[in-house]
């Protein structure tokens, strides 16, 4: 099955950012303080609620009131500090339903399906159908490699993104967008955990 490496990359970057991929830190640990957050959304067909907190993390209910035929995932990750030029980390967009063949499809990505769809109740089906789903406490490892590419004294990051519908002709409505500002911390590990 081909399968675009933006695809791949999202997978790999969705493991480390939850920490379904952990290389380990022996003397230090990074964590996420989260200084500007917002989000948008369509409403009434998209409803977001978000909560962000320092300390347990992101948590969100969804609720779809129209079935969505396209969802497509957009995600960009920017550092930069006053001074310098901006450092693009990471800039996907991905089609949602081209990625649960990715995870149907091979056996390597289908332990990363369950562990989301046991830490939610979202849903992996194409289309994204009607319901309410619930995510609590979505954290990042302290440990996750991630973080110690984002740790940067001086810097600071920026997330960008969204789940938008592919419309006729490649036209992309937004149904929900974020927007996050932080910066990463190192500290030895068992300080904060």
């Amino acid at each position: 099955m081909r399968f675009a490496w933006s695809t791949l990359v999202s997978i790999i970057a969705w493991m480390l950012l939850t920490g379904r991929l952990v290389i380990e830190c022996k003397e230090s640990c990074f964590y996420v303080i989260l200084t500007y957050c917002n989000w948008t959304d369509d409403r009434p067909r998209f409803v977001v609620n978000m909560t962000f907190s320092n300390q347990t993390g992101i948590g969100s209910i969804t609720t779809i009131n129209e079935e969505i035929a396209s969802p497509v995932s957009r995600i960009l990750i920017v550092q930069r500090s006053g001074k310098e030029k901006s450092r693009t980390i990471y800039n996907a967009s991905t089609r949602l339903c081209d990625l649960q063949n990715v995870f149907n499809s091979v056996p390597l990505f289908k332990p990363a399906k369950d562990s989301v769809l046991k830490q939610s109740n979202y849903t992996m089906s194409c289309p994204l159908t009607k319901g309410t789903y619930a995510m609590n406490n979505m954290r990042i490892n302290p440990k996750n490699p991630l973080l110690s590419l984002l740790y940067q004294p001086k810097h600071y990051f920026m997330v960008k993104g969204g789940l938008y519908e592919e419309l006729p002709r490649g036209r992309m409505r937004p149904l929900s967008t974020y927007f996050m500002r932080g910066k990463v911390i190192k500290r030895s590990c068992g300080a904060n955990e």
